[in-house]
């Protein structure tokens, strides 16, 4: 007879958690870190300690070395982008980022209205750099 179990086998690796990581972007290493699931909007970067950036859990990062896309991606967060989807490819290059960031303005001036604080924080982290 087989004995019934009164709690759930271990799982290998331990617990398995609810939370999503989601890359943190600093822009003075140029690198991206996954940290759980929006601990903060901004965090301190494990490698050289100034601000993180969180941003969405579609952002790609660039390769360490290709400093013109990390400044595209620098321009389009201090703009207010935290690559979400939104109907179009993001920009190529930093030329484009202007027209870009036009053509979403209303969409950011929403996001930063519904996340008032996420985008304090950023924009004071961003002053530092």
């Amino acid at each position: 007879m087989a004995q019934e179990l009164t709690t759930p086998p271990a799982q290998k690796g331990g617990p398995v958690q609810s939370n999503y990581l989601h890359p943190y972007a600093c822009f003075r290493c140029r690198k991206s870190f996954k940290r759980g699931s929006r601990e903060a909007a901004v965090l301190p970067c494990p490698e050289c300690g100034g601000p993180s950036i969180g941003l969405t859990r579609k952002f790609k990062p660039p390769k360490q070395t290709d400093e013109k896309q990390w400044e595209k991606v620098e321009a389009l967060v201090r703009r207010g982008f935290l690559f979400w989807s939104l109907g179009e490819p993001y920009p190529d290059t930093l030329r484009e980022v202007a027209d870009f960031a036009e053509r979403h303005a209303n969409f950011i001036a929403q996001e930063r209205a519904r996340q008032p604080e996420a985008y304090r924080q950023i924009d004071a982290a961003l002053s530092l750099t």
